[in-house]
């Protein structure tokens, strides 16, 4: 296929746009922390107290580095830009991703499948989201899958270069968050299957991974300098105290299926979750290429193109599974299997229109009308990707918030935005039950709970979807819940936040 890289520039080119434009709008919650973390993680470095870049259990090490460098280089004038700047290194690594991706999976299948991949992936609603913030879990989704395709790689053409690299990236992976160790327990598994060396070969590549990830993890966070044994504990026991409490907590952590729970919401919750975030091509072609690549297994065995394509799945089912044992639940938390996904109905799509079409002419007129019906689910909704939900399943939007818990914080900016334009905004009161306001707002910001007299001193009260669904201020709701709002901030269809001027005026 001529003019390939072209082909792979714009894709790169389209992802990148949609991840950088308005970076500094709809603060999420976490994002807060991240934000005084990052600096304060250079800040020890530069005054050498290694033991204070422990920051948390995560541990967010990635991310401190490089959002911190950002954030003490480019701090920009005001708050959205210095949340830009925060955000910018996520953006970076999340596009730049799309390439590697691209060019490994253009040698485990072919360039076709690649292509379709990396579309699928730099369009994908639910990573792009994710990709926008100083967070974690898109640069460890992007690290997981780069390590597992590098060493995927490997096995088919061995080069040092690869296995360094999977073992850089394993490491990379642990120090952005801990679920990414998973892959020390599913390495060994992809070296065994894909690997056609001896057992001896296979165990000393295994080791060798696990060398240059401990030597990364240690050499990238300097609290492991001084008191490794220490760190090392602190992240297991504080992980698991903070679970504990997000557990126990008496306001509930979290909503699903119309009630309110502490965050481990059962079974289902994954499998409805990766329903509500992925897109209908994917649920279309994903038991296509379910039903196709059972038939090719039967038919042509365990080949390098089934094995892999078998060592995707099961990355997928088990890194899943992981995830459903644990105590707590986010749909974010299975975000690395959606890359893999992607990959699987990009082999869907590609045995649909090998078996039905199969010219080279027609297959860039199909990767044009993936990415419209993709800018049609989220240029609607631009910059605000968080809201998005599948059209198709579970009533759509209208339904979600019945099903799901709904909003970090973006919108709240809107809802700021909105009560700046008011004469004398910054004499104006106002009370929020959720993050992702003050920062944007000219005026005084209190927080509205149960002890707080609502009305008394106070303009404006905002009232988060959230919050309101985990009954965080369900007495002054009930208050205000038949009056008119003066303003409605809507998202995807949503109603986000209600802005309602109190009786003091």
């Amino acid at each position: 296929m001529k003019n390939v890289w072209l082909v792979v520039l714009v894709i790169f080119l389209l992802g990148l746009s949609l991840r950088i434009i308005d970076l500094g709008t709809g603060l999420t919650t976490d994002e807060i922390l991240w934000i005084d973390r990052s600096p304060g993680f250079i800040d020890a470095i530069l005054s050498h107290q290694w033991d204070e870049t422990f920051k948390a259990p995560h541990p967010g090490v990635v991310t401190m580095w490089l959002s911190g460098i950002s954030i003490k280089a480019f701090n920009g004038s005001g708050f959205p830009a210095k949340l830009s700047f925060a955000r910018a290194p996520t953006v970076i690594i999340t596009s730049l991703s799309i390439i590697l991706i691209f060019y490994f999976i253009r040698i485990l299948f072919n360039t076709k499948i690649a292509l379709l991949s990396a579309t699928l992936i730099a369009l994908d609603p639910f990573l792009l989201a994710h990709s926008r913030l100083i967070h974690l879990d898109a640069i460890l989704t992007s690290f997981m899958l780069l390590c597992l395709l590098s060493l995927m790689v490997f096995l088919k053409k061995p080069r040092a270069g690869l296995l360094i690299m999977a073992g850089i990236l394993l490491g990379l992976s642990i120090l952005t968050k801990l679920p990414a160790i998973f892959l020390i327990a599913f390495i060994p598994f992809i070296v065994l299957f894909l690997s056609n060396e001896t057992k001896k070969k296979s165990f000393m590549y295994i080791l060798f991974i696990t060398a240059i990830a401990a030597m990364t993890f240690f050499l990238l966070w300097p609290a492991m300098w001084v008191s490794p044994i220490e760190t090392l504990m602190k992240m297991v026991f504080d992980q698991q105290s903070g679970l504990e409490v997000a557990v126990k907590s008496p306001h509930g952590s979290g909503f699903f299926l119309g009630a309110i729970d502490n965050g481990n919401h059962g079974l289902l919750f994954y499998p409805v979750s990766f329903l509500m975030m992925e897109t209908p091509i994917t649920l279309l072609f994903l038991p296509i290429f379910l039903a196709i690549g059972i038939k090719k297994l039967i038919k042509d065995n365990l080949n390098f193109f089934n094995k892999n394509i078998i060592t995707l799945c099961a990355y997928i089912i088990l890194f899943s599974m992981q995830m459903i044992l644990s105590l707590k639940a986010f749909p974010r938390y299975i975000l690395p299997v959606f890359p893999a996904v992607d990959i699987l109905v990009a082999a869907g799509i590609y045995f649909v229109f090998k078996k039905y079409i199969n010219k080279n002419s027609v297959f860039y007129l199909l990767l044009g009308s993936i990415i419209l019906l993709h800018l049609s689910l989220i240029l609607p909704i631009s910059p605000y990707f968080l809201s998005y939900t599948n059209p198709i399943v579970f009533g759509g939007p209208s339904n979600a918030p019945n099903m799901t818990l709904m909003g970090w914080g973006e919108g709240n900016d809107l809802a700021a935005n909105y009560l700046n334009e008011k004469p004398d905004a910054q004499n104006i009161t106002v009370a929020v039950d959720y993050y992702g306001f003050a920062q944007y707002f000219i005026g005084k910001t209190i927080p509205l709970d149960e002890s707080v007299d609502f009305i008394d001193g106070v303009d404006y009260i905002v009232f988060y979807i959230s919050a309101l669904q985990r009954d965080w201020s369900k007495d002054p709701w009930e208050h205000y819940k038949t009056k008119e709002p003066e303003k409605v901030i809507k998202l995807n269809g949503i109603n986000y936040c209600y802005v309602y001027k109190t009786s003091r005026h």
